[in-house]
C-alpha cells in the first residue's frame, strides 16, 4: 500500500515538473484576425460583392413585379362579366398560364437569393481562411524562433496569466501597432457598458 502512494506521488511530481518545463504562450485570434492588415481589404469586397449580389436580386425582384401585374391584369380581365363563355374560358386559361409563370419566377427568385447569399458565405469564408492561414504561419514562425512548446488561443481559456499572452508581439509582426487593439478594446468595453444601462 505505501509502495503505491509513493509511486502516485511520484507521478503526480514528475508530471507537475514536465508541465512546468514547457514552454507556452497565447494569442488572441479575434484580436490577430480583426486586426490583421488585409481585413480592410476583405471587408470592402465584401461590400462590393454584396452590391452586386443585391443588384442582381433586384433586377430579378422587379422581372417578378412586373409578371404579377401582368398577373393581376389577366385575371381581371377573366373576371369581366361582359365576357361570353368561350372568351371567359380563354381569359382564366390565360390566368392559369400567367399564375403559372408568376410562381416559377417566385422559385427562381428564391433560389437566386439562396444561391447568392451561400456564395456571399463561401467568399467571406474564404477570407478569412487566408488570415488565419497567414497568423498560424506568423504564430508557428514566433514559436520556432522563441522556442515554444505550444500557442493557445486566449479566446477558448478560462484564464492564462497574462504574461503568457504574445498578441501585441504578433500584431507588431504583422506591422500592426498594438495601441490599435487597446483603443478597439476600450470601445468595446464602453460599448457593452452602454448595452447593459439599456
Amino acid at each position: 500500500m505505501m509502495k503505491r502512494t509513493i509511486l502516485a506521488l511520484a507521478l503526480v511530481m514528475s508530471a507537475g515538473t514536465l508541465l512546468a518545463s514547457e514552454k507556452i504562450a497565447v494569442v488572441n485570434m479575434v484580436d490577430l484576425v480583426r486586426h490583421h492588415p488585409s481585413r480592410e481589404r476583405d471587408r470592402k469586397l465584401m461590400e462590393e460583392t454584396e452590391k452586386e449580389f443585391q443588384s442582381k436580386l433586384d433586377k430579378q425582384r422587379d422581372r417578378f413585379e412586373e409578371l404579377r401585374s401582368d398577373y393581376e391584369k389577366v385575371v381581371k380581365e377573366a373576371r369581366n362579366p361582359a365576357l361570353n363563355d368561350t372568351a371567359r374560358l380563354e381569359a382564366e386559361d390565360n390566368a392559369i398560364k400567367h399564375r403559372e409563370v408568376l410562381a416559377q419566377a417566385e422559385r427562381d427568385l428564391l433560389d437566386e437569393r439562396k444561391k447568392l447569399q451561400e456564395e456571399l458565405g463561401d467568399l467571406d469564408a474564404r477570407l478569412l481562411r487566408q488570415v488565419t492561414t497567414e497568423l498560424r504561419t506568423l504564430i508557428t514562425k514566433y514559436a520556432e524562433e522563441k522556442k515554444l512548446d505550444a500557442v493557445y488561443d486566449s479566446t477558448t481559456m478560462a484564464y492564462f496569466n497574462p504574461r503568457l499572452e504574445i498578441t501585441d508581439e504578433i500584431l507588431r509582426r504583422m506591422g500592426v501597432d498594438p495601441s490599435a487593439r487597446k483603443q478597439q478594446q476600450d470601445m468595446d468595453k464602453k460599448a457593452a457598458a452602454a448595452a447593459e444601462q439599456k
